[in-house]
């Protein structure tokens, strides 16, 4: 059984990073939904990918799954605590992060072991986690908003970005990214999947 949440130092090669980076830069950006903008989040058919070459590496680790997303996200600022679990399809599967670009600084994607599966996820998270922060955590964190809401969550992972390697959390896991503003990245780019396992 693989872990709710992982990471894979290396993953693809040089040269996929290369042709993927390449195929984004030939697609109409497209800007997050929501007010406030974040991040371009363009999406794209697998089928018709360089993408597609990747499918029988990630089957041999996720099993069979459809991928119910497949998006280039180039995030110009953080991420707070969210959920990938709502995206139309009825067996939410795991999230799939592969880093392609981002300035030589360490950055992280960090997931709680709290979960998401409710509209209404922000209520019913418990009134102290009583997980104790570093001040290393803390920094990473220093984005959220509200900050008390990190007094509900505690942290299962916080995984390094490695270009070319991967990140994976199951989609019902709270995560965010860390303030990677506050440590002089401007923007970061990453292949994101989002599985599924309906029929």
């Amino acid at each position: 059984m693989i872990d709710k949440s992982f990471s894979i130092d290396t993953f693809i090669t040089a040269e996929e990073i290369t042709k993927l980076l390449e195929f984004y830069r030939r697609l109409p950006k497209t800007i997050n939904s929501g007010d406030k903008k974040q991040a371009y989040t363009t999406g794209f058919p697998v089928q018709i990918s360089p993408v597609k070459n990747l499918m029988p590496r990630l089957k041999e680790m996720f099993g069979e799954f459809n991928v119910t997303v497949a998006m280039f996200l180039e995030a110009f600022d953080p991420w707070n605590v969210h959920t990938d679990y709502f995206k139309n399809d009825r067996i939410p599967y795991y999230a799939v992060l592969i880093p392609l670009e981002f300035q030589n600084m360490l950055t992280h994607t960090v997931v709680f072991n709290e979960l998401g599966t409710d509209k209404e996820w922000k209520k019913k998270l418990q009134k102290d986690s009583n997980y104790k922060y570093t001040s290393q955590e803390l920094k990473l964190l220093s984005h959220i908003e509200p900050q008390d809401i990190l007094s509900k969550l505690s942290i299962y992972k916080s995984m390094p970005w490695k270009e070319g390697g991967l990140i994976a959390w199951s989609r019902d896991l709270l995560h965010s990214s860390d303030n990677f503003l506050k440590k002089g990245i401007e923007q970061k780019t990453a292949l994101v999947l989002f599985l599924n396992q309906d029929d």
